[in-house]
């Protein structure tokens, strides 16, 4: 018995075997490089093949340095099809592995790669490229750059030829009637736009460059002599005014060139799209125009080359003639932070009346927006749950001593004053149109005793708006007009509409006793004749009061400054 059942055993072990080794292993390969400052950079777009004795499979990472695939159990040697240049190294792979069971995760890194050294980065190439500094890079080029302003927001440009000439992406400026730049935080002129090209997102503005002393153009890279003036593993940087900031550096490496395009893994957030990506040597080699998220890592972003806006400058060049913009300085932000004891003081009013901030303008609803309204909006939520608990848990009341300590804790801000430093000291003003329901839907719900939801719509749109202190029109730190889509559905309403909402910017002194009459004038699309709405005697006196410790805090560094 034991004759006939061992052969049988052997058998169907040999069996199992065979089935065991028909099933292909999941093949997971990630390809992640870490630069001299510890961070990890993954490699997208890369060829990977892994190969055996019987069978080979040809892989491209992903935006996260992943790849997947699926192959026998065996021996298999991992190969790259080409090498790596990164942080002034060559990286290339030859990994011998083995694939078995159901899964198997595999690491290319610095640690198991071929690293040699990239005598080409180290050596100028013929693009005239070399490693630089970038402190020193920074300090030269960040006179080429500027903030580009339209209605909708900012973004980022920079000058090509000492005319004024300055390039960016289309979207920045879409359709806006006003359009600026900012050089630093004093300077602000108008722009006009001279030519753009929505297929290729570009833009090129012209600007009066007597009004911007120490602005320079920047220095365009082009190939010549079948050279490549950009590669992939090439380091990169930016400069531009990403969310509030201004002039601020981003480095990266070049992940993937295309015919039309860049893919690098330097941060773009918004407010970077048009600026100028910079080479090793401090040419413009394309500009940031978008970033493309991963699930897994940081992603990558999108550039346009730079040969895309060359184009669209040489045949409009010479449209920058005759009489250039206007040379005059556009209001801007103040370059006194709003202080943070001022923000501090006004949590300390117990009972507090946001009314004057709030009222209608014919078919439009306005908001106003000041540092300590913002400030004490943000925090009247957090205040009232304290309060409310402070009472509920209070137990020992004859301690007024120990209880004045807690309320002084309990209304101080958390975690604010860091941030609060950097309030802007301006004066919002917002502009929202009022919704109504139409005839159809206030007739249908009649018909069924009021019962459905109403369907509302915006009754207009808003175009533009004008504020008087007095009889004068105040200049604007910053008009916006801004596209607001609304889907809101429930029981009682349905909307779903889109419209323009204003955001206009003003000087903190835009509003005082001295205007004797205050008032906006609002401008929709439906006609040319605007709402006109006079501020009450509350409403001044409150925005007023509102700056008071702005300018002390004005005055204070204004005298610390002439004592130095």
């Amino acid at each position: 018995m034991k004759q006939i059942f061992w052969p049988v055993a052997m058998l169907f072990a040999c069996v199992l075997a065979a089935q065991s080794q028909s099933h292909p292993v999941k093949v997971h390969v990630h390809v992640i490089l870490v630069d001299s400052e510890l961070n990890q950079k993954p490699v997208p777009f890369l060829n990977v093949t892994l190969k055996g004795s019987a069978t080979s499979s040809d892989v491209k990472t992903r935006l996260d340095g992943g790849a997947d695939t699926a192959l026998p159990p065996g021996a298999y040697t991992i190969t790259t099809a080409k090498p790596i240049d990164f942080d002034g190294k060559r990286y290339s792979w030859s990994v011998r592995v083995t694939l078995a069971g159901a899964e198997k995760t595999i690491d290319l890194t610095n640690e198991n790669a071929k690293v040699e050294d990239n005598v080409a980065a180290a050596a100028p190439r013929s693009s005239g490229a070399s490693t630089g500094d970038l402190t020193e890079q920074f300090k030269k080029l960040k006179s080429t750059v500027v903030t580009v302003i339209s209605e909708s927001g900012h973004g980022t440009g920079f000058f090509v030829d000492a005319k004024g000439l300055v390039l960016t992406n289309q979207h920045v400026v879409a359709q806006s009637q006003y359009l600026a730049v900012q050089f630093d935080r004093e300077h602000k002129i108008a722009a006009r736009l001279i030519a753009s090209d929505p297929q290729k997102d570009v833009a090129l503005l012209w600007v009066n460059m007597s009004a911007l002393p120490g602005a320079t153009p920047a220095v365009l890279a082009h190939s010549s002599g079948g050279s490549v003036f950009v590669q992939e593993g090439e380091r990169v940087f930016t400069i531009g005014s990403p969310l509030s900031l201004d002039k601020i550096i981003t480095t990266g490496i070049v992940s993937k060139v295309d015919t039309h395009t860049i893919m690098s893994d330097i941060n773009i957030n918004p407010g970077n799209s048009g600026g100028p990506l910079f080479n090793n040597a401090g040419h413009v080699i394309g500009l940031t125009t978008f970033g493309a998220s991963a699930e897994k890592g940081p992603g990558v972003s999108g550039v346009v080359r730079i040969e895309e806006a060359v184009a669209l400058l040489a045949e409009n060049r010479a449209k920058a003639a005759g009489t250039p913009p206007p040379a005059d300085l556009l209001p801007v932000e103040p370059l006194t932070p709003y202080p943070v004891e001022g923000l501090k003081a006004v949590l300390q009013i117990e009972k507090y009346d946001s009314r004057p901030y709030y009222f209608y303008a014919g078919d439009f609803e306005v908001a106003l927006s000041t540092p300590p309204f913002d400030y004490r909006e943000k925090e009247e939520d957090r205040l009232r749950a304290e309060r409310t608990q402070k009472k509920r848990n209070r137990k020992d009341t004859n301690n007024s001593d120990a209880s004045q300590q807690d309320a002084d804790r309990e209304d101080a801000p958390r975690d604010w004053e860091s941030e609060a430093g950097g309030n802007r000291a301006v004066l919002g003003i917002y502009v929202v149109p009022k919704v109504r329901e139409g005839f159809g839907s206030a007739l249908s719900r009649s018909l069924r005793n009021g019962n459905g939801a109403a369907n509302l719509k915006f009754k207009t749109d808003f175009q533009s708006m004008k504020l008087y202190c007095g009889e004068k029109e105040i200049q604007p730190i910053h008009p916006g007009r801004i596209p607001l889509t609304v889907n809101l559905h429930n029981a009682s309403v349905k909307l779903e509409d889109s419209t323009y909402k204003g955001a206009y910017f003003y000087p903190p002194d835009a509003v005082n006793p001295q205007c004797g009459t205050v008032k906006i004038a609002i401008y929709s699309s439906k006609s040319e004749v605007p709402v006109v709405k006079v501020f009450d005697g509350n409403t001044t006196g409150r925005i007023w009061a509102d700056f008071d410790a702005f300018r002390r805090a004005e005055v204070e560094a204004h005298s610390t400054k002439a004592q130095r």
